[in-house]
């Protein structure tokens, strides 16, 4: 039985920066393995291999300030790089995390669909002008303005006073 070494690396997926000290546990069949990133983001591990080949198993990854990323993971003796897993934060639940040899076709999926939704929202915006369009009534045309025969200065200072404004109001309420 001869032993394979394997390597990856954990990044923030928004910022692509490593992610030190994300604790890496593998479950594999007749082994389990638990690892640490170093300051670069990097995991190592050796995994036993026998006549088998590939071996499958589960991969999740912790770190602090993070969404534990958990998936089934397919290793081949030939093939020794995991390749980089993202992690996001909590709020955001996309599983798109691991180079596409080493992910199921599910997870692929799921990061399609993420893609869909700004085109969602784009087609949604599309349909709101085309349905006001549709209901607004057509413009108007309007005729010209008539231009008054006698123009009002609006610089020019007006002679009002308080009593003057308060008896024209009072007529124009009472009358």
């Amino acid at each position: 039985m001869a032993a394979i070494n394997y390597i990856g690396r954990v990044l923030d997926r928004e910022k692509q920066a490593p992610i030190s000290g994300a604790k890496v546990s593998m479950n594999l069949p007749g082994s389990s393995v638990v690892i640490y990133s170093d300051l670069e983001g990097i995991y190592k591990f050796q995994v036993p291999f026998d006549d088998r080949n590939v071996l499958e198993g589960e991969i999740t990854i912790e770190a602090k300030g993070y969404k534990t990323y958990s998936s089934f993971i397919r290793l081949l003796p030939d093939d020794r790089d995991i390749g980089d897993i993202r992690l996001v934060y909590p709020h955001n639940v996309s599983p798109r995390n691991v180079s596409p040899h080493n992910v199921q076709p599910h997870a692929q999926e799921v990061e399609n669909q993420d893609n869909l939704l700004p085109i969602i929202a784009a087609i949604m915006v599309v349909l709101a002008l085309i349905v006001a369009a549709v209901t607004l009534p057509p413009p108007q045309e309007t005729p010209p303005l008539e231009t008054p025969d006698n123009l009002i200065n609006l610089q020019q200072v007006l002679p009002l006073s308080v009593n003057s404004v308060y008896e024209g109001l009072t007529l124009s309420i009472f009358s």
